[in-house]
């Protein structure tokens, strides 16, 4: 799972992988057995259902509804053909079976998760499926056919890619579901708002498909490409390693892979997390591998989930950087034999594990990590179910930490908003003397600078935020502007779809690609722009109608 934080709204997203939950009902009462037939297909469907072989699981489910004798037999195929359709993502399937199986008399089973699963069935949203070769994208909300239209190339690009590196393609199309609130969204993942607000939680790979969080419901968006990427790797790491890999493996092998489909490869450490971890480990304050489990969306603040992401990640890229690529499956496939990560940490590296925890530490230690971003404050995210955008940015004043920062940018607002625009100029460069490195000070210095002609000046401001900050949509956006304006379109192309990549709402980004495709004689790109600026206009358009009705 990988969550998005605040001020860099990196997703980070935290894995919650849902080890197939128990329902076997002699787990339950020991003294009670399942006889004959009936027992073997049911234990054939939730050994299926734990590693996610769902066409086996299917099969047992069907032949086990079909010859289902007495009242308790057929509550029971009830139970578990509720299960096989709810990871099948047939919620509605799901939830008549799971209805019939409860209102039986003869039920005998766990209500828990069948409870949920009729709850799911009931509140799912009406998704529309957009497919392609291998996925199925599910979204809710029109606007979010968006990241369809551009998640499908994210997606066939992972595929292949990090298909490569671990050696596994699924033989089934997989599910991909936007939800377009906090409701739904942590209704179908069991997480809860508490969690994702706090760890910033905004997908989740779970119950056989993956799900994200609509970017549109955060102020800023987020890097939901490279999360849908994370989660896949997730995905492929579940299958490969039939449900045995623990948790701070999984984040770590998918905090390696994540950006995989677009780089070839990838670093880890980024600036953001040499700045967590030169800090943890001068004061000696890394995660416990321990604490990381069940999960990562469990940890006490965002600033604790982020640095055992950068810890995760950087013990695999350490792993791969000294065994090679090959290391990477052959860790995998030691876990599944083995079910220890130790004894599999053991075989791949010749290495105890204390060993190799060791040297991975040593290895930091060498590089002479340094505390680039200063005063790094790492927040929650705010998520709202409003969707309407402010007619100005006064809400990222509230992350500005600094006073004298926050003052100085508010009132270079006020005069930008006047036409004053010289004067807005000294103000954000007042403001950025108590915050140095802040994205949202420079990106408003920045769009100021260009207003007043100094394009170059800008952009020398840009580049060095844009380092640390490269998750900041606003820093692209004002990019994009400078390189149109200077009528270099493939720079301006470039800093447009890292725009996209983090929050593909705002109709500039598609009015500028419409204009540069044109240019380059790109008809067909042109046309694709069009076409989702079309989507974007008609909602706001209806949006303008009822308002005026009301």
């Amino acid at each position: 799972m990988r969550p998005v934080l605040k001020p860099l709204f990196q997703i980070l997203t935290l894995v919650l992988l849902c080890s197939a939950i128990n329902v076997r009902a002699q787990d339950q009462n020991p003294e009670i057995q399942e006889p004959g037939e009936m027992a073997g297909l049911f234990n054939t469907i939730e050994n299926g259902i734990k590693v996610w072989d769902i066409e086996g699981a299917s099969k047992a489910a069907e032949q086990a509804r079909d010859i289902a004798a007495s009242g308790a037999d057929r509550a029971r195929a009830d139970y578990y053909n509720s299960i096989v359709e709810f990871h099948k993502g047939n919620y509605k399937e799901a939830g008549e079976y799971a209805g019939r199986a409860l209102s039986s008399e003869a039920f005998d089973l766990d209500e828990g998760f069948i409870t949920f699963i009729a709850r799911v069935g009931d509140n799912a949203p009406e998704f529309e499926e957009y497919k392609t070769d291998n996925f199925i994208i599910r979204y809710a909300d029109p606007r979010d056919r968006i990241l369809a239209e551009y998640g499908k190339d994210v997606l066939e690009k992972s595929r292949y890619e990090i298909g490569l590196d671990l050696k596994t393609y699924p033989e089934e199309p997989v599910i991909v579901e936007i939800y377009p609130d906090m409701e739904s969204f942590t209704l179908a993942s069991t997480l809860s708002s508490s969690s994702v607000k706090t760890t910033g939680v905004v997908g989740i790979c779970k119950f056989n498909r993956i799900m994200i969080l609509s970017p549109r419901l955060l102020p800023r968006g987020y890097t939901w490409s490279d999360t849908l990427a994370h989660e896949y790797v997730h995905y492929l790491v579940f299958l490969k390693s039939g449900n045995t890999v623990p948790v701070w493996l999984h984040e770590g092998i998918a905090k390696f892979q994540e950006k995989r489909w677009r780089e070839q490869k990838p670093e880890v450490l980024s600036p953001f997390y040499e700045t967590m971890l030169a800090g943890a480990l001068e004061k000696d304050e890394l995660v416990p591998i321990d604490k990381m489990h069940p999960s990562l969306a469990m940890l006490d603040s965002a600033a604790e989930a982020q640095l055992a992401f950068a810890q995760a990640g950087t013990t695999i890229s350490y792993l791969v950087d000294n065994w090679g690529g090959d290391a990477l499956v052959e860790l995998i496939l030691a876990i599944k034999e083995t079910n220890d990560y130790k004894v599999a940490i053991g075989r791949v590296t010749g290495m105890d594990f204390e060993t190799f925890y060791q040297a991975w530490k040593d290895d930091l230690h060498s590089k002479g990590l340094q505390e680039k971003i200063a005063d790094l404050k790492v927040k929650g995210v705010r998520i709202s179910n409003n969707q309407e955008e402010s007619d100005d940015d006064s809400e990222d004043l509230v992350d500005i930490d600094d006073k004298r920062a926050r003052d100085h940018t508010r009132l270079g607002d006020l005069l930008r908003v006047r036409g004053r625009v010289r004067s807005s100029v000294y103000e954000y460069e007042k403001a950025l003397q108590y915050d140095p490195v802040s994205p949202i000070i420079s990106t408003r210095l920045a769009s100021s600078l260009v207003s007043s002609g100094k394009s170059e000046q800008a952009r020398e401001i840009l580049d060095p935020v844009l380092e640390i900050y490269p998750d900041y949509i606003g820093l692209h956006m004002i990019l994009g502007r400078i390189y149109m304006e200077k009528d270099n379109l493939s720079k301006a192309e470039e800093a447009f779809q890292a725009a996209i990549a983090i929050n593909p709402f705002d109709p500039v980004i598609h009015d500028s690609l419409i204009y540069i495709y044109e240019k380059q004689g790109k008809k067909e790109s042109a046309d694709r722009e069009r076409e989702i600026l079309k989507i974007l206009l008609h909602r706001e358009t209806a949006n303008e109608r009822q308002s005026v009705s009301e």
